[in-house]
């Protein structure tokens, strides 16, 4: 019997600000260490939507479009049975990863969620280490609706 390869999603969680592009881009240099051959390792971000000849254009009002717009990219790559995926989404809520959490479960992936802590970064710090803007109100009230924990199900 043949033994099936692992396939892997990561979910990040975190405020803006915190470094989650980072951690994926970390866990992207390490992935030769995980998989042989190394594979092309998406990174799917909901704010890839707003950018526009590499320039970001956030539109509040178009928000829940770039959101089914990556969870569509991120049934694409499951379909493909692409062997690690990343999603890089704030995902402050618990139900705003579940969709992802679900559909890689039952399409037979291993699934780790990481959330990248604040290490005590005040609200202004996050607002001028995030790449797209976020107001220190914005990021206080993110921070203030973070769920930690997660719900059992």
């Amino acid at each position: 019997m043949p033994v099936q390869k692992s396939k892997l999603v990561i979910i990040l969680r975190g405020l803006p600000g915190t470094g989650k592009t980072y951690i994926a881009n970390e866990y992207l240099s390490h992935i030769g260490d995980v998989f042989d051959p190394r594979p092309e390792v998406p990174i799917l971000s909901s704010d890839d939507f707003f950018i526009k000849e590499g320039v970001f254009h956030f539109d509040k009002d178009k928000l829940g479009e770039a959101h089914k717009w990556n969870f569509e990219r991120f049934k694409e790559e499951i379909g493909k049975e692409t062997p690690f995926i990343i999603v890089d989404n704030t995902n402050i809520k618990n139900f705003h990863y579940y969709h992802y959490l679900d559909y890689a479960q039952r399409n037979n992936y291993l699934v780790l969620i990481t959330i990248v802590p604040d290490n005590n970064k005040s609200n202004r710090e996050l607002s001028t280490l995030n790449i797209h803007g976020v107001t220190q109100e914005t990021i206080r009230r993110m921070r203030s609706s973070f769920e930690w924990k997660t719900e059992e199900k």
